[in-house]
């Protein structure tokens, strides 16, 4: 945990750049749709210019992939990770072959299987990302999980997994327990999901129906912040991208000045330090609130 008296990792250092919002209209919270090419290649610039240089896409974006090769393909200084679909081997090596040929590059800095489900159907699946990590296509393989126990059964296995994502946010902390032991196995772990798709962000009062029973602990959550003197989307950044046993944390961003937002957040690491135990209270249980897949279709 990071202290005052232990300098931490620097905040861009802690973070990954997600792209979802460049092939589609994601989010909650989203009213603009998709960003231009034009907005895309400032936020990228932006990215770069501030050392934040790890980005992270996935096959089923959209068009995320094409973007980022042609505003990045070339660009040494960034580091790309994106997601396949698990099958048999030989399709998975056809699905990296595609997503490379999109992102303009001959390595990524990783490669995921974008669900657990159809890996642990069809395991075998994992020789392919073994033979592309062998032959130097990519450094790190691993899979973004959504439940605890598909952690445990990769644990199990006894796979050399380089990487893995999950979700992580003050009101889903199922993982907490996990991500120490995963780091300890050596394993990066990337967190995704700290404003729960802009959920965490929303005024109490302005909550889908669906959403209304955890208005009590969103105002207990923005009460906390502001007695401590911390932005909210400062606290929930800095939550989740120094949590134990997290490598980084994965921000998705649709404009320059969202990006400076987030960045802004390394000012306030101290105090959001000092409020961990209280906003670590407020863990939901509930996994219907938490998983964005069990949430019914926006309007």
């Amino acid at each position: 945990m990071a202290t005052d008296a232990a300098p931490p990792l620097a905040l861009t250092q802690r973070l990954a750049l997600g792209t979802a919002q460049f092939g589609l209209a994601y989010g909650l919270n989203n009213q603009t749709g998709q960003p231009t090419a034009s907005a895309v290649a400032d936020v990228l610039a932006a990215a770069q210019a501030a050392g934040l240089t790890v980005l992270d896409t996935a096959a089923a974006y959209g068009n995320s992939e094409a973007r980022l090769g042609e505003l990045a393909g070339d660009n040494p200084a960034f580091e790309l990770i994106t997601k396949l679909p698990a099958g048999p081997p030989d399709q998975v090596a056809q699905h990296l072959a595609e997503s490379l040929a999109r992102l303009r590059r001959t390595q990524l800095y990783g490669v995921l299987f974008h669900a657990f489900g159809p890996l642990q159907a069809q395991p075998t699946a994992w020789q392919a990302l073994q033979a592309a990590r062998a032959a130097g296509q990519v450094a790190r393989i691993g899979v973004s999980l959504y439940h605890p126990h598909e952690a445990e059964w990769l644990l199990t296995r006894g796979w050399e997994v380089d990487l893995v994502q999950v979700p992580y946010n003050v009101l889903d902390q199922r993982f907490a327990a996990m991500l120490p032991r995963l780091a300890a196995r050596g394993v990066e772990v990337h967190v995704r999901s700290a404003f729960l798709q802009g959920l965490l962000l929303r005024e109490p009062n302005t909550l889908p129906a669906f959403f209304q029973p955890l208005a009590p602990k969103i105002k207990r959550l923005r009460a906390l912040v502001a007695e401590a003197g911390v932005p909210l989307p400062a606290a929930l950044l800095l939550f989740a991208a120094y949590a134990p046993g997290v490598a980084r944390a994965v921000i998705g961003v649709d404009s320059v000045t969202n990006l400076h937002e987030n960045l802004a957040a390394a000012a306030h690491l101290a105090a959001a330090e000092r409020l961990r135990p209280a906003l670590a209270a407020l863990a939901e249980l509930t996994d219907t609130f938490i998983l964005p897949y069990a949430w019914p279709p926006r309007p």
